[in-house]
């Protein structure tokens, strides 16, 4: 495979508009909590791109950023290296959605999260897909739970080898959990594989919600760094 994106965030003093999307709203799935901002405050460079959590007047912020629009890609693999938050009620992710939506609205056309942590339960990470036919909220989906003693006190690389037929986990190169098309009786058609499609790339950092939990607001502020992304076709 060949390099096609690199963002080394160590090296990077602003956001490249021309490839990501900082996105603002107050309204947002999962019962979640904050107000995501397009402020340096919250979104900025220190040594890789913060994304931080505050509560401020009764108010919780973050940051939301995404390359809908400018940069999509079908198959390959992705390297994430961040650090990870650890107060409770924070929520940070690394997602992928579809860029067309060929299938319909979520979950129909597909969602890849190439790793979610929650800083109610320290150190446990989440590998999931979610389709039409499988996804939470039918209870029967793709999902792994990983835990690793230590995890948030260090710098870590989450990658995703996706091909045609199968999405495979990794962290820090260790083989985590391997997806394949229709197996374990799961549904082959693009009800339950619509992963053969462009997709783009999500960063953010929920606050509460569903699976980000009660927040500590005495927590904040709290930081999701993102030191280097590589996406490999």
């Amino acid at each position: 495979m060949k390099l096609l994106k690199h963002f080394d965030f160590t090296n990077e003093k602003e956001l490249d508009l021309d490839i990501w999307n900082v996105r603002v709203g107050d309204k947002w799935a999962n019962n979640e909590k904050q107000h995501y901002v397009d402020s340096l405050d919250n979104l900025y460079f220190d040594d890789g791109l913060v994304i931080k959590g505050t509560h401020k007047n009764g108010v919780y912020e973050s940051s939301r950023i995404d390359t809908k629009g400018k940069l999509f890609f079908k198959y390959g693999r992705i390297d994430v290296q961040v650090q990870l938050p650890k107060g409770k009620g924070t929520w940070p992710a690394v997602w992928l959605m579809s860029e067309e939506s060929k299938f319909g609205h979520w979950p129909k056309s597909g969602e890849i999260d190439l790793m979610e942590h929650v800083g109610r339960n320290l150190d446990n990470v989440f590998f999931c897909l979610h389709t039409e036919a499988h996804n939470h909220r039918s209870g029967n989906y793709y999902y792994t739970e990983y835990q690793e003693v230590g995890l948030s006190d260090n710098i870590n690389t989450f990658s995703l080898l996706w091909e045609e037929n199968a999405i495979t986990y990794f962290l820090n190169d260790k083989e985590i959990v391997k997806y394949e098309k229709g197996k374990n009786g799961f549904d082959p058609t693009h009800k339950g594989w619509p992963f053969n499609e462009d997709f783009y790339l999500i960063i953010n950092m929920a606050l509460g919600g569903g699976l980000g939990g009660p927040i500590d607001d005495s927590c904040f502020p709290q930081k999701f760094i993102i030191k280097d992304i590589k996406i490999y076709q």
